[in-house]
């Protein structure tokens, strides 16, 4: 009986250093599980930033690009009108005030209002 008294009472005392550092690497575990949420949290903070700057820029360009894909559009049609000669004609005399033999021009000024 004195054996199981002994065995009970140094179970008892050994069983406390166990739960005391079983606490101890369950605080360690909640510390490290916290730090690294935090962690996360920072990070993906961030980059829920940057994808908003990445956004606004895309559809900047986006924008920008609509309009290089209208000029180049409207380029392409003015290069398949030069090759009809009739349009070159028209062209040079708009652009350059020139006139055919035998005709008459009507230059009337412009006035500002």
């Amino acid at each position: 009986m004195s054996r199981e008294r002994a065995g009970n009472v140094g179970s008892k005392t050994s069983a406390s250093p166990k739960t005391g550092a079983s606490r101890k690497r369950i605080r360690l575990l909640t510390i490290g599980v916290l730090a690294l949420t935090l962690w996360a949290g920072a990070t993906a903070w961030g980059q829920m930033q940057r994808s908003d700057e990445i956004a606004i820029r895309l559809e900047a360009l986006g924008g920008k690009l609509n309009d290089t894909v209208q000029t180049n559009d409207k380029l392409k049609r003015e290069v398949e009108r030069m090759s009809d000669p009739e349009y070159r004609e028209e062209r040079i005399r708009k652009d350059n005030h020139m006139f055919k033999q035998g005709e008459t021009v009507f230059d009337v000024p412009r006035t500002n209002p």
